[in-house]
């Protein structure tokens, strides 16, 4: 790149920090000629790369979207070429879907505003070292994602001209990297409470030590000394928890309150962020999930809202009663009234069938969701056999359904939670052999919702999708209420803990029976027939490179297998 790009104008437009860093600028102003020269230029084109973390979206680089590759969801996606955002596992080198962490573009448009800030005027000299930390952050964010996704990528940190073809670096040099770039920005980055109300949401120490801990349990899979991964991620998380930067909010209504409006910003358990920008819409999530005939407003009818995204009965059935057991294995278990007594995350993150919701065009009234095409109150709106999603359980997280539109919906989707980093915490030092450790900090995100402690009841015995350490089990499931439909955090432990060959099989829905919505050993209903009969291969822990790159490059070779 030997020209001036400008970024300027990016899907999200640019963003001003003249009274505060969400704020819209007027495009008119800017020029080529007169860009990246100034500290307000720079400030403008650093809030620009705000807009590569994870959108309020299933698709492209949003956070649900390697959910659907995981044993817990699927995207029915029918009407697109996309191939159901691949949650079929019909994989090839030719899938689109499967790129969208191979972000080229990004890195140049960062290498560039990196190469202008030492040249740039400053009134503030202090916010030159905070601006480059910042856009390293971004950087460092892509290459690690794309380091877990494809392995060996091209380190490419300056730019570079058009005609130049790298070849990929090893991913061990990548990830070497990304862990120093880190260290260095860690260094440089105020904490949360340092930054004026104005700034509140950008990148803090906190988000690049919790990008440290998540980088470094992502590598134990593939790394040649996982045992110093498990101490690095202690220390990061550790220097988190010991911060006194952040907090969980009390209950389930805290749990809740996460996914709201209500947090947005504010939360003491927010470390990182994707902020709503009302101009721009940012959150595209409701208009994505929303059950189909269910919602209220003069939109209501925006799209063809086919809530194409769908838990698995895989999922819903492991979900713990709240006597912290497994539905199978607690007598108290009720299968004609399967959602009562059950870990209240289930409710906050899952549509379940016979949920009453604001029927649509009347907020006065509600009606029952039912997807069972036997049991069929509301015309065939929500039959898994319709256009809806084919299991019958519907995501619930950052759905509202007040909002005037269905493409405005108003919440700061969380990419990294105070939770998770607990979780790190817990699984880096059970790593090391430190159960008794890393059992206070699991049985924190247990507590904050009621869930009774494994302390006192004792650890879970998981017979799918094992690990072979028990307590890294544990965290593993904890993970998976914790951040149910959330984002790719159920992707990472499938992967870097090698259980795909464990996990990933036919994909169920709900009971078949009609009068036991629970039914845990009665016949299913195959989700969309067989088409969802996945079968696993081991050459999906490396993704495949873009084909498209390939065919640019001729120095890019394509993973081993595809």
């Amino acid at each position: 790149m030997k020209y001036i790009k400008i970024v300027l104008v990016g899907f999200l437009g640019f963003l001003s920090s003249c009274d505060g860093f969400l704020d819209v600028v007027d495009l008119d102003e800017l020029t080529s000629g007169t860009v990246y020269k100034t500290e307000t230029d720079l400030s403008y084109a650093l809030n620009q790369l705000y807009t590569f973390l994870p959108q309020g979206d299933v698709e492209g680089s949003a956070p649900v979207l390697p959910y659907f590759w995981t044993d817990e969801a699927i995207h029915r996606n029918i009407n697109d070429g996309g191939g159901r955002q691949e949650s079929d596992f019909n994989w090839t080198i030719n899938s689109s879907v499967l790129d969208n962490f191979y972000r080229y573009p990004e890195i140049a448009d960062i290498n560039f505003f990196l190469q202008a800030l030492p040249d740039a005027e400053f009134f503030n000299e202090s916010n030159r070292a905070r601006f480059g930390a910042e856009a390293r952050f971004f950087r460092v964010w892509i290459y690690e994602a794309m380091v877990f996704a494809y392995g060996d990528v091209p380190l490419i940190t300056t730019t570079i001209s058009a005609d130049d073809l790298p070849e990929r670096t090893p991913r061990i040099e990548v990830f070497n990297f990304v862990l120093s770039e880190l260290d260095a920005i860690i260094a440089i980055l105020p904490e949360a409470s340092q930054y004026a109300a104005a700034d509140n949401g950008r990148i803090t120490k906190g988000a690049a030590l919790a990008l440290k801990a998540r980088a470094c349990l992502n590598a134990v899979g593939w790394h040649s000394d996982p045992a110093s991964l498990y101490v690095e991620a202690e220390q990061a998380a550790a220097a988190i928890v010991n911060s006194g930067e952040y907090s969980l909010v009390e209950g389930i209504e805290g749990f809740a309150q996460q996914f709201t409006s209500a947090s947005d910003l504010v939360s003491p358990e927010t470390i990182l962020a994707t902020a709503y920008v009302p101009e721009f819409r940012t959150n595209s999530l409701p208009r994505r999930l929303p059950p189909k005939g269910a919602w209220r407003g003069l939109e209501a009818t925006f799209g063809n809202n086919q809530s194409r995204p769908g838990f698995t009965a895989d999922f819903i059935e492991e979900v713990q009663t709240i006597n912290g057991l497994f539905p199978i294995n607690d007598p108290s278990y009720d299968p004609a009234n399967p959602w009562e007594n059950r870990d209240p995350r289930l409710a906050v993150s899952v549509i379940l069938p016979g949920d009453l919701l604001p029927s649509k065009g009347n907020p006065d009234l509600d009606y029952e969701f039912q997807p069972h095409p036997n049991i069929n109150p509301n015309g065939t709106a929500d039959n898994i056999n319709s256009t809806v999603n084919p299991t019958g359980y519907n995501f619930r997280k950052y759905l509202t359904f007040d909002i005037p539109a269905l493409d405005r919906a108003d919440v700061d989707i969380k990419v990294i939670r105070y939770s998770e980093v607990l979780l790190m915490y817990a699984e880096a030092l059970a790593g090391q052999g430190k159960e008794a450790e890393a059992l206070v900090y699991l049985d924190q995100v247990r507590a904050r919702v009621g869930m009774p402690l494994y302390a006192e009841i004792g650890l879970p015995t998981i017979t799918r999708g094992t690990t072979g350490n028990q307590m890294i089990d544990a965290i593993l499931l904890e993970r998976r209420y914790e951040f149910a439909g959330e984002g790719p955090q159920r992707w990472f432990d499938i992967w870097r803990y090698k259980l795909g060959d464990q996990v990933i099989t036919q994909v169920y829905g709900i009971p078949e029976s009609t009068e036991l919505p629970g039914d845990l050993i009665g016949p299913k209903f195959k989700a969309d027939g067989d088409s969802y009969n996945r079968v696993w291969n081991d050459k999906f822990y490396l993704l495949p490179i873009p084909q498209k790159v390939i065919d640019a490059n001729p120095n890019i070779r394509q993973n081993p297998g595809w």
